[in-house]
């Protein structure tokens, strides 16, 4: 079985009318080399550039392709600097359900202007909202 990579490329190769030659003249890379790749031999270029690169020519999403690739996109960051994303896109990669995040809860209306003011602690129901 191909890897995701190679398959997505070869298809797209396939159905935008491409050679191996033809495709790696369009998008400057060693035929020898990218035929490797094709063929699950070799590892997809590691160059986010050229890998955009090869997804601008054959009409693909740069991101999906560069996650085939095994990469993670530039324009994912967040997946590092947000625990919560990452843990949704965890979970949800793996096949689970993703949990909810916590919703933080609005503070409790101040009384109306003269209306008597009576703390009530809140009952356990509400605590577990």
């Amino acid at each position: 079985m191909k890897p995701p990579f190679s398959r997505r490329v070869e298809e797209a190769m396939a159905r935008e009318g491409y050679t191996l030659r033809s495709f790696c003249r369009a998008v400057e890379l060693d035929p020898s080399f990218f035929s490797k790749v094709l063929a699950g031999k070799r590892s997809p270029p590691s160059d986010e550039a050229v890998l955009r690169r090869i997804a601008a020519q054959l009409g693909l999403d740069g991101a999906e392709l560069i996650v085939s690739a095994g990469r993670i996109p530039q324009e994912w960051s967040g997946l590092w600097t947000e625990p919560g994303l990452f843990a949704l896109v965890h979970e949800t990669a793996c096949g689970r359900s993703p949990r909810r995040q916590p919703q933080a809860r609005p503070a409790p209306a101040a009384p109306a202007a003269g209306a008597p003011f009576s703390p009530r602690p809140p009952a356990l129901a509400d605590e577990l909202l």
